[in-house]
């Protein structure tokens, strides 16, 4: 009887594990289409930029160089961002999984009573 419980605790570790890794995937999936969004904008930004280069003037020569110069720190920004959302992610998903698998009761008992109290509060409608 005790291999098969110490059965379940490894299984129990494993699924732990599996969890952490999915959040941290969707954490990384999201980042990436996130960037990937961003990505979009600056290349349709760019396009138009190369389509106004036939305007002639001054001022469209400003506003041009203005727009590649906010391009370049966006794309620089992005950069960062990305990483440290990354970062912080992957770190909220290991604080969160460490939190839970240390007090679950807590947790289960906190989690119940949101429940209970949401289901009071869509009843009185």
């Amino acid at each position: 009887m005790t291999s098969a419980t110490a059965g379940r605790a490894g299984h129990n570790s494993v699924n732990r594990r599996n969890a952490g890794a999915r959040a941290a995937r969707a954490t990384r999936q999201a980042a990436v289409e996130s960037a990937q969004d961003f990505h979009s904008l600056v290349s349709d930004a760019e396009a138009l930029l190369k389509s106004t280069l036939d305007v002639v003037g001054e001022q469209a020569a400003e506003a041009r160089s203005r727009l590649q110069k906010s391009l370049a720190q966006a794309r620089d920004h992005l950069a960062d961002d990305l990483e440290s959302i990354t970062d912080h992610g992957r770190d909220a998903v290991a604080a969160a999984d460490e939190f839970v698998h240390n007090r679950p009761w807590p947790v289960i008992g906190l989690t119940a009573l949101a429940a209970v109290i949401a289901g009071f509060l869509l009843s009185r409608r």
